[in-house]
């Protein structure tokens, strides 16, 4: 008796595939994307997150964002001491605005920027050194016999404290050697000068110097 090879070929993927439905009827059609978080798991989340803002702010030992500050005269409450301004400190912070231009050792860059080491502006009178600071300069101008024709810009947005604070330290640093500024001096010149728009020129400042009462030696 002869077999015929297809016949027997369709009896077998008959006899097999029965048993290939019961296995894909078990597994789940491939799809795209991220499966959904579990719903279990997502409340975990929350109740984790709830349980430590709880425990936070009933063992905060008792802190308060509004009492920390590092000033001490901010803290909302009255200090032993009132804290001393210190020029030097506040001026050697304030001074790294200006560094860009009169650089780091305040030697400036000739041609451009003018030095502050030895500078007759800073040695002068310093009442014409916190008018040029409040109010900028514009050029030309002379610092040690070198003309320069750039401008100064305005730096009023700067405080009492820190106006007087660079002044004191430019003129009591890179071997210049003048009296400090107080900050109560900068209140008055800016209360004097408040409706000023335009930037200093050298002869206005040279007349501002010339009309000033004799300086008192500290």
């Amino acid at each position: 008796m002869t077999h015929d090879p297809r016949e027997h070929e369709e009896r077998q993927q008959e006899d097999v595939l029965p048993l290939h439905k019961a296995v894909m009827r078990e597994m789940d059609d491939p799809r795209d994307g991220f499966a959904p978080t579990p719903v279990w798991m997502l409340f975990l989340f929350f109740s984790l997150i709830g349980w430590g803002g709880s425990y936070l702010g009933s063992h905060n030992g008792a802190w308060r964002g509004d009492m920390y500050d590092d000033d001490p005269a901010a803290l909302g409450r009255a200090t032993d001491k009132p804290v001393a301004f210190d020029a030097m400190k506040v001026g050697a912070r304030t001074f790294n605005y200006c560094t860009q231009c009169h650089q780091a050792n305040a030697q400036g860059i000739p041609g451009t920027y003018p030095p502050l080491a030895g500078s007759e502006w800073v040695l002068g009178r310093k009442e014409v050194m916190v008018r040029i600071l409040l109010h900028g300069i514009d050029g030309p101008f002379t610092v040690k016999g070198a003309v320069y024709s750039g401008q100064m810009p305005t730096w009023s947005q700067l405080s009492d404290e820190q106006v007087a604070g660079v002044a004191t330290y430019v003129r009591s640093s890179f071997g210049n050697t003048a009296s400090a500024v107080d900050p109560a001096m900068v209140a008055a010149i800016r209360k004097e000068t408040a409706t000023r728009t335009q930037s200093w020129r050298e002869a206005e400042l040279k007349q501002e110097a010339a009309a000033l009462p004799p300086e008192t030696k500290p």
